[in-house]
């Protein structure tokens, strides 16, 4: 189902965005449309549709794209096996080889990891209703402008 589709005829959309319902999940298939309306905010992803009324809204969260911290965590278990690697190799343990390898094994899977987060970067809105709260994240620029439409559409009525 498109978003076209699901709203009302003439119904205006202030903002409207790219956005994933799961960080991290990126791929074409679990890509969905987030728009604002004067009254809702509507999520359509495939036949699946979440419609929150904007009278609903008790806050709104917006956290600018950051670095994922499971990057970091992974980034930092690796660095410190290849060290330990490269430090035992000339201790007896290990051979200068096999060290060696494994050190550097380490430190490119290292390096290619924290690359891979800056491109995992993403901003997160969430939306705080009294039964449930609602996180919807993005890659591009833009999720902020949902944010602000929620609050101004608030703000007129």
């Amino acid at each position: 189902m498109e978003l076209e589709e699901y709203l009302i005829d003439k119904e205006a959309v202030s903002a409207k965005i790219g956005a994933y319902h799961a960080a991290g999940e990126y791929s074409e298939s679990r890509a969905g449309t987030l728009a604002c309306t004067p009254y809702r905010l509507v999520y359509v992803n495939g036949n699946d549709v979440t419609d929150i009324s904007l009278q609903g809204v008790n806050s709104i969260e917006y956290s600018e794209g950051g670095y994922p911290t499971e990057y970091l965590l992974w980034g930092f278990i690796i660095g410190l096996l290849g060290g330990a690697a490269l430090i035992m190799s000339p201790l007896g343990p290990l051979t200068n080889e096999i060290g060696s390898a494994v050190g550097m094994i380490s430190a490119i899977t290292l390096i290619i990891l924290l690359l891979y987060g800056l491109l995992m970067r993403d901003s997160k809105l969430k939306v705080h209703t009294p039964n449930k709260t609602y996180e919807f994240y993005a890659k591009e620029k833009g999720l902020d402008t949902i944010a602000h439409s929620v609050r101004g559409h608030e703000a007129k009525s």
